[in-house]
């Protein structure tokens, strides 16, 4: 594929431009994760897999940097695996804790900006963690790539690596062309279709609501955020659905409703507005190119006294709905027009929705995505993920430290799975939604025990293994000689390609989920 040529910033790549030149060092503007596969894997395939799907999208193969006419993006060459590419491969299984060493190198990893004037915007590593288990990580500057183009380049890699396996032809391309999808968004801008978004917002927005947080202040984005998890069971997951099915709504559409009840209880507030992230794509052509497009809107919520939850889910049924026909209206502009200061929220507390059927098979190999980062989190971020098979939900709560401290979080997650448990087993059509007294957001973790609704959760733990263990490359994990060089380089004072020296292999104090 032709490389890309050198062209001026999306509004979307603009906003984030501006947001990671307030803090250059600052490496919280990725998106990350780790795809655990559970089979046989050929890493060499697999390397000419990924390397394959990156010489077909144009966002992977930039780097932005400043210039007289303001930020530009230029193509970067993309050398092969083995010789400069990006993909950092290795088998631990002879290091003792193999799935402990990962997640030391990712955590590590993830507190490491990218250098956007040099390129490339990604990083990928490949571990072996058992005889048929590997650990796929994957982040990418959101410059580059948004969710939505994370998503589909995660599943062309997964496409590719099983049509080599079989050793069929892959066929061209499904990728559009990143200028598509520039000159997509400038005919949007200059048609009917910007006037009429801007006229919806303007007027949906026009008193200029506050938008009330847990936290009741602001903090710049933190560079790494706090995260606690909760795993809900098969059980409380059955009567979530049961609890949509009954007010012909969507699982999602539920979990929103919950979380502006919560935040309303806690808050005293009648009025909530939710930041919900969006593809900021409709078309076609659109919705084909892997490329930084995504938004957080605003969705304005009425949580009155005395309601039921079957209203306000219905209420938030209908504001999605209109937040999705309009979400190419991207929210500085929305700002702009409703005149709001700097210091002045848009929304309060983002939540995100993210399906179990994202996970690829790679080659008949099953997989499972554990989602690390989605961006910079400047309050607080509540990440949904319905796993596979029937297995529940994962329920993220990343805040930012400058806001809450460790303890808080765990408090609001167990205030907002209490209030799940309270609604899943009351009546949607008779009882309030919410007491009329603010601040009764349910009681303790032990108060839930009963019903078999108690979540599995997990904090972020700090793991001391030396990152100076993991350089390891690509041809060691082929040969099977990368534990003889893991033992030997661990104390040759070598340092790794994106690790600390060896005189300095203390990790530092991450709060981030892992696997």
């Amino acid at each position: 594929m032709p490389s890309p040529l050198p062209a001026p910033l999306t509004a979307a790549q603009r906003a984030l431009w501006h947001a990671q030149a307030r803090d250059p060092d600052s490496p919280a503007h990725t998106t990350a994760a780790c795809v655990e596969i559970h089979g046989p894997l050929d890493a060499v395939r697999f390397a000419e897999a990924l390397h394959r799907t990156v010489g077909e999208s144009d966002a992977l193969r930039l780097r932005i940097e400043e210039t007289p006419d303001g930020p530009r993006q230029f193509p970067v060459e993309i050398e092969p695996p083995g010789h400069g590419f990006a993909l950092h491969a290795a088998t631990l299984l002879d290091l003792g804790d193999p799935d402990a060493v990962a997640r030391a190198w990712m955590r590590d990893d993830l507190a490491r900006p990218f250098d956007l004037a040099a390129g490339p915007l990604f990083r990928h590593a490949l571990f072996q963690v058992g005889a048929r288990r590997w650990l796929w990580y994957q982040r990418v500057h959101r410059l580059a790539l948004d969710g939505h183009g994370f998503t589909l380049v995660l599943r062309r890699v997964a496409q590719l690596y099983t049509t080599l396996a079989a050793g069929e032809d892959p066929g061209p391309s499904p990728f559009g062309r990143l200028a598509d999808l520039a000159a997509e968004e400038r005919a949007y801008r200059a048609g009917e279709g910007y006037d009429a978004d801007r006229t919806y917002w303007r007027h949906a927005l026009a008193d200029r609501p506050q938008a009330p947080t847990l936290a009741g202040r602001s903090a710049p984005a933190a560079r790494t955020p706090l995260r606690t998890t909760a795993h809900l069971g098969a059980e409380l997951t059955q009567r979530i659905d049961a609890l949509a099915a009954a007010v012909r709504a969507t699982w999602p559409d539920v979990l929103i409703t919950a979380q502006a009840c919560h935040l309303a209880q806690a808050t005293g507030s009648r009025e909530v507005v939710l930041g919900l992230p969006l593809r900021g794509r409709i078309s076609a052509t659109a919705l084909r190119v892997p490329g930084a497009v995504g938004t957080v809107l605003p969705l304005r919520l009425a949580v009155p006294a005395g309601a039921t939850f079957a209203d306000l889910t219905r209420q938030t049924v209908l504001a999605v709905r209109a937040a999705r026909r309009h979400q190419r209206y991207r929210p500085e502009d929305i700002r702009r027009d409703l005149g709001l200061p700097g210091h002045r929220r848009l929304t309060g507390p983002r939540i995100h929705l993210l399906h179990g059927d994202d996970a690829p098979a790679f080659a008949g190999a099953p997989s499972a995505i554990h989602h690390l980062a989605a961006g910079a989190v400047d309050d607080m971020t509540l990440t949904l993920h319905r796993r596979p098979h029937g297995a529940g939900l994962r329920i993220d709560h990343d805040a930012n430290p400058a806001l809450y401290e460790e303890c808080e979080l765990a408090a609001h997650q167990d205030r907002f799975l209490d209030l799940l448990g309270r609604l899943a087993d009351a009546d949607p059509h008779t009882a309030p939604a919410a007491p009329d007294r603010p601040g009764l957001v349910g009681g303790t973790r032990a108060q839930i025990i009963d019903k078999g609704r108690t979540p599995r959760r997990t904090s972020a733990r700090r793991t001391d293994v030396p990152t100076a263990q993991l350089a390891l490359s690509l041809g060691e994990l082929c040969k099977g000689e990368a534990g003889t060089a893991a033992r030997g380089r661990a104390g040759d004072g070598r340092q790794p390609r994106h690790g600390k020296p060896s005189g300095d292999t203390a990790p530092r104090p991450y709060h981030r989920g892992l696997p």
